[in-house]
């Protein structure tokens, strides 16, 4: 599902128009937003993909969330303190934003396309909550090991399969994992020799 699923091509400049959609063409490594305490934003990756990062006061980098062709972004979904994040390319990256208070405030027309965006867009930030709330089930677990058995079951309850490709990079896992990647790289190997798992490259099978 995408926002703009049952509106037609020829409403969306239409719709554009009416939340005053601003479309910005980020090359990799730019940033889309950067320290969002001032700002009350949706942003819509139309194509590409973006990280959104947590920067802390020592200057520590997080990875929140990534974010890929379709995903939504809406700084309220994040119960942190928005000056500290930031939404980066992660290659040439095609976005849409839009303001939350044009995007909550139905069209004084009742344009049926403005209203079809508002019923998609709730209904993917519902599905990003529920994403959220997968990754605080796996960051509540107390160990490296603990937490890679519990993303290896989620992705694999997702894909309805017990082979399956990880999506992120082993840097970007790690980093939502909150773990140290060589530390993280170890347990892999450990879960693999336990014949938990079989591995190859970033495709895992899980035996257990």
């Amino acid at each position: 599902m995408n926002a703009f699923n049952n509106i037609e091509k020829k409403d969306l400049d239409k719709l554009f128009k009416c939340l005053h959609a601003i479309n910005l063409n980020i090359k990799k490594g730019g940033t889309i937003i950067s320290n969002l305490s001032n700002t009350d934003t949706i942003c819509i990756i139309i194509d590409g993909s973006a990280s959104v990062i947590r920067i802390d006061y020592n200057g520590n980098k997080s990875l929140i969330d990534t974010l890929h062709k379709d995903d939504i972004f809406e700084s309220k979904m994040f119960n942190l303190n928005n000056s500290e994040l930031s939404i980066i390319a992660n290659e040439e990256t095609n976005v849409i934003i839009i303001e939350y208070g044009k995007f909550i405030n139905r069209c004084k027309k009742n344009c049926p396309y403005h209203n079809q965006f508002i019923d998609n867009t709730l209904s993917i930030i519902l599905n990003k909550l529920n994403d959220n709330y997968e990754r605080i089930q796996i960051l509540t677990k107390k160990t490296t090991r603990e937490k890679l058995r519990e993303y290896f079951t989620i992705i694999s309850n997702k894909r309805g399969s017990k082979r399956f490709r990880i999506p992120l990079s082993y840097s970007d896992l790690a980093n939502y994992l909150s773990v140290d990647r060589s530390a993280m790289m170890r347990e892999i190997k450990y879960l693999k020799e336990d014949n938990l798992i079989e591995v190859e490259n970033r495709i895992i099978t899980i035996k257990y």
